[in-house]
């Protein structure tokens, strides 16, 4: 009778935790699809869930987000689009002056890269701004890691 007792309780407790380990991981298919294709070189630290409407100024970003980014670390953005997508998800990432420090839009090209990477050179308060390709609308995820 002890023997089955504890046969029955450790089946529950392995029930149990398998149940914490599958509750614990990502609800969205997307932000797991996109933190797996950043690579297993990097650590996962950020996502943003981008959700748009279309319309918008031509020259304003519709999504903006501010990150603590750190010197002498090298960080990696990517960007994966939901299928019902119309636009591409694109980035810009602006320093305190306001000036481009980077972007996955190449505008001599018109190539649009699904991840970049950024060197930090300086500590501090950056802005990440969102769009969608000729202001579409769409879904999309940024996820942002640092490469180990």
């Amino acid at each position: 009778m002890i023997i089955s007792m504890k046969k029955y309780i450790l089946s529950l407790s392995l029930l149990f935790a398998t149940f914490l380990i599958t509750y614990g991981q990502s609800a969205d298919p997307l932000v797991s699809k996109c933190v797996m294709s950043a690579g297993q070189t990097t650590k996962y630290l950020k996502d943003f869930r981008v959700q748009l409407g279309e319309g918008g100024s031509e020259s304003d970003f519709r999504f903006k987000a501010n990150m603590s980014l750190w010197k002498n670390t090298i960080y990696r953005f990517t960007m994966c689009n939901s299928d019902d997508s119309k636009g591409q998800l694109i980035l810009t990432i602006k320093d305190k002056a306001n000036k481009t420090i980077l972007s996955s839009f190449d505008p001599e090209t018109g190539k649009i890269y699904s991840f970049v990477d950024l060197h930090c050179n300086k500590s501090g308060i950056y802005q990440l701004y969102y769009d969608f390709t000729n202001k579409q609308s769409g879904s999309a995820v940024g996820v942002i890691s640092m490469i180990r």
